[in-house]
């Protein structure tokens, strides 16, 4: 298995308006393809000396965004889940071989995408399709697979999102059923994530203690 890092530009990119308009920051915590020609993202915003509510909507005025849901504290981040049509790099990733495993958003108002493929000409062939089809698209970096003891971005950022929101705490504030539908992801795959997160977290804090020890 190959693990390819792309910076692509989207021409229904909403991350753009947030990062030159607002000047707010972006931290993508999903992102996932829905149907052939949706994106679904699921995100943390945070809106600097902007004002949140302004912010919102502005990403309901877009013309590209079909769905958005949104927590909107007095002070603090925003957490929203946002749909975007016309995504067609949807479907330049439903017909390649490759997958998308994390996306981070660029202070340039692009997406960083964290690709795994079965071998190297499935991510060419990835992003030639991608160019073809009009997506600024650049390869910046691609290794083989393998197992990391560190947390993926992903991970860090479903951690974060837990542990502020109280899921940490005795008594929890959150359950993992209410936890799931605030991030958007079943049940189910909410408790491997957890799960896998906090076993390299346990690891590294042994590993450390016994080299410690030593």
């Amino acid at each position: 298995m190959i693990e390819a890092v792309l910076r692509v530009r989207l021409p229904c990119s909403w991350v753009t308006l947030l990062t030159e308009q607002h000047g707010a920051r972006v931290d993508v915590v999903e992102q996932k393809a829905v149907g052939t020609d949706v994106l679904q993202s699921l995100v943390e915003i945070d809106p600097g000396d902007s004002d949140p509510e302004r912010i919102v909507a502005d990403l309901r005025k877009n013309p590209y965004v079909v769905d958005l849901e949104a927590i909107v504290p007095r002070k603090g981040r925003i957490l929203a889940t946002i749909q975007v049509r016309e995504c067609h790099a949807c479907q330049a990733l439903s017909d390649s071989e490759c997958f998308l495993t994390d996306a981070t958003a660029t202070a340039d108002g692009g997406l960083e995408w964290h690709i795994l493929a079965p071998k190297r000409a499935s991510v060419n062939a990835f992003v030639t399709t991608l160019t073809r089809r009009g997506i600024e698209a650049e390869l910046v970096g691609i290794r083989s697979a393998g197992a990391q003891g560190e947390l993926t971005d992903r991970q860090q950022r479903v951690l974060d999102i837990a542990y502020r929101l109280g899921y940490y705490e005795l008594p929890k504030k959150i359950n993992l059923s209410n936890l799931a539908k605030k991030l958007d992801v079943a049940k189910s795959t909410l408790s491997e994530m957890l799960r896998i997160g906090e076993g390299k977290i346990l690891h590294t804090y042994f590993h450390g203690l016994m080299k410690k020890a030593r």
